[in-house]
């Protein structure tokens, strides 16, 4: 990291330091805060387990840290999480540890399909984020590597309360003036009591928001309805419902000319045309049943099922024309009309109790699931180039295309699965963790029109295992070693030379580390760790080879500090080397993965009162290393490293607050991720968040 970046995370925190040390002349401490730490995840284990007694490494953002940051989506939290870096705009558009992830790799408690494709998940159902790192097949499912995303979400409680939170955000920069675009968001939650024992909790959210981005905007609506139902004091069961629609405009971002960021044109140029657009709507829902046994053993029955539509049209950016000058510079769009179909049923069912074996203690998790997923891509129309090309920097939108009907697909995915972990106390110091997955699926695919590969039917069985040692050096700190592995099985779509499928794509990763915990004011993780994913399908001709392989290593540190009851920062730094160690594209690193990442995030409350509220301070700063948009070199552009501050000023009453961010206060341009030279994404200029709650 460079000295500027050290600056930029150093005085921050030097001089809350200085103001943390002073002695407070009042006995009572006013701005107690809630601290960002979580100590227990029920994530890593598929149970409500302590951090410090968890062989793995698990990051989690709470709602005291999402309210801080002002984070309306969850895309909003990824800068300031270890080893998290965004790639795009779709939901699921981030890596892990190096690694892409899918949708498969966000789960909402537990069990994966999310309302949305294009836009990331909204907060306002968000009770916190837990994210566990490295593989987690065993527990969870097919996946890909890095790790996986899991949304806990908020469930009704008994004390009637309702909160409306309403925020404005404008943009004030030379890309985009105060009040020129504009955004809306306005959020109702309400809970409370329907009748003993019967419990609701209501969530809706409406959002209209404008890019800074020529004519990009978004005009979102998100619900959430859900009754919690005690049926005895041992059972419980949950009811909750998910709906959302998002209306977008389409933004497939800028090019570069002969594969230089500097070529690009003015951040705020868009190539699309008016009317494209990028649709979504979905429904969830979601049943969960709990029983305890008169032994303290717990049955947990999930469900989750996912009706979702997607709708794509746009003039898409295709191809580069270099030229000799760079402003003679053009882009070939491509006309692309789609609509997706995507059905998603989970099913989940475990039970936990303890054994005994002599002195050894055995917490034991049994569990069968299952999945169904259906998906129909029918591409409308598709490939028919536009006349004439787009010049880089004055685009001229008036264009013609020839249509031209594109295919449609359709896969049908049936899984079934039994696991097992048990988590012995070998000694009150020494814990040991081992599970084990047996995983049968069968993958249909059919080519319904159009050019496509042929009809073809699957069957894989995929066996997983994880190990893991915790121990105890003393009350305050404890090492940990373990193994885990995913699997991934290929499309159907995808055969080998003979015309059979695909063998899974498997992971393994090593990792060792350790915790520190100090009376819950101090908690730091450092690990180090190791992960390979094979049989990573590479095309060759009309069918594919299994020759790709990728590695990642790397090291993350985690610090959450609270030394003294009304300040607290979170920082983390993540270095990661990832790359091809096999195949076509062998020593090349992966599209957008920085080797270096670092953030910190602090928040100060004057301690004394100012009027009749408490009056916090908010500064933070994210770094993110430079990326390559593509691993191959006749396509790929650089993106530059870049260091970002922002900064919040927080009001809280009792039952109100008001809090205004600016994040990238100092307006700098930057790019966030890309693809290939045709396709990349910037950074949004200096913005201020204005945001007003209040409680009934």
């Amino acid at each position: 990291m460079n000295k500027k970046l050290i600056m930029g995370l150093t005085i921050p925190l030097c001089c809350t330091l200085l103001n943390a040390s002073e002695e407070l002349d009042d006995v009572t401490v006013v701005g107690i805060q809630n601290s960002y730490y979580e100590e227990n995840s029920s994530t890593a284990l598929k149970s409500d387990s302590s951090d410090k007694e968890t062989p793995y490494s698990t990051t989690t953002t709470n709602k005291t840290l999402i309210d801080d940051l002002q984070a309306l989506r969850l895309e909003d939290t990824y800068d300031y999480t270890t080893g998290v870096t965004k790639i795009g705009q779709s939901a699921d558009s981030i890596t892990i540890r190096g690694f892409d992830i899918d949708l498969q790799n966000i789960q909402v408690d537990g069990l994966p399909g999310l309302i949305s494709r294009f836009g990331s998940p909204s907060t306002a159902n968000v009770e916190k984020v837990e994210i566990l790192k490295g593989p987690a097949s065993v527990l969870y499912g097919n996946m890909e590597a890095g790790g996986f995303v899991n949304i806990i979400t908020k469930k009704p409680q008994a004390e009637n309360k309702v909160t409306i939170e309403t925020s404005y955000h404008s943009y004030l920069s030379n890309s985009s003036k105060l009040g020129e675009d504009n955004g809306f968001t306005t959020s109702v939650d309400a809970t409370g009591t329907i009748t003993n024992g019967l419990y609701y909790r209501f969530i809706a959210v409406g959002e209209n928001i404008d890019s800074y981005r020529g004519n990009v905007g978004n005009k979102n609506l998100y619900v959430y309805p859900s009754l919690l139902w005690d049926i005895d004091d041992n059972t419980s069961l949950l009811l909750a419902l998910e709906y959302g629609k998002e209306d977008g405009d389409a933004d497939d971002g800028l090019f570069v000319a002969n594969h230089d960021i500097a070529t690009a044109a003015d951040i705020t140029t868009v190539y699309q045309d008016d009317g494209d657009y990028d649709n979504d709507e979905g429904t969830a829902i979601n049943l969960n049943l709990e029983h305890y046994f008169v032994n303290n053993s717990v049955l947990n029955v999930s469900w989750r099922s996912v009706f979702h539509n997607d709708e794509r049209a746009l003039n898409e950016n295709r191809t580069v024309n270099q030229a000799v000058n760079v402003e003679d510079t053009t882009l070939t769009r491509r006309h692309r009309d789609q609509s997706n179909d995507r059905d998603w049923h989970s099913f989940d069912a475990n039970l936990k109790f303890k054994a005994y074996t002599g002195s050894i203690v055995h917490n034991l998790t049994t569990g069968v699931s299952g999945a169904y997923r259906e998906t129909d891509y029918d591409r409308i129309a598709f490939g028919g180039n536009l006349t004439p090309n787009i010049n880089i920097y004055n685009p001229s939108h008036v264009s013609t295309y020839t249509s031209v009907e594109g295919n449609r697909r359709k896969t049908e995915y049936l899984s079934g699965a039994i696991y097992a972990q048990d988590k012995m106390n070998l000694t009150d110091d020494l814990i040991f963790v081992t599970s084990g997955r047996v995983d049968r699926t069968k993958i249909n695919y059919y080519c319904l029109r159009g050019s496509c590969a042929d009809d073809n039917t699957t069957y894989s069985t995929n066996f997983v295992g994880s190990l893991g040692l915790v121990y105890n050096i003393n009350p305050f700190v404890s090492v940990y070693g373990s193994f885990g592995q995913s699997y991934n099985p290929e499309t159907a779509e995808r055969v080998d030379v003979d015309g059979n499928g695909l063998d899974s794509e498997k992971s393994k990763q090593y990792e060792v580390g350790a915790k520190f915990n100090i009376n819950e004011k101090l908690n730091t993780t450092l690990s180090f760790y190791k992960i390979n994913k094979e049989n990573v399908a590479e095309s060759n001709g009309s069918y594919y080879v299994l020759t790709g392989e990728v590695e990642s290593k790397g090291i993350e540190l985690d610090v959450q500090w609270l030394p003294t009851e009304n300040w607290q920062f979170k920082a983390g730094y993540a270095l990661n080397n990832a790359e091809y160690v096999a195949g076509s594209s062998l020593g090349e690193k992966p599209s957008n993965t920085p080797r270096n990442t670092a953030f910190v995030f602090t928040r100060y409350n004057i301690p004394t009162r100012v009027f009749n509220g408490v009056l916090g301070l908010t500064s933070g700063v994210t770094y993110k290393d430079s990326v390559f948009t593509s691993s191959s070199e006749s396509t790929r552009v650089e993106l530059p490293s870049y260091a970002r501050l922002d900064l919040g000023v927080h009001y809280d009453e009792k039952d109100w607050s008001l809090s205004l961010n600016v994040q990238n206060v100092a307006d700098k341009k930057y790019y966030e991720y890309g693809s290939n030279d045709y396709s990349i994404y910037s950074g949004e200029p200096r913005k201020i968040v204005l945001t007003f709650k209040k409680s009934f």
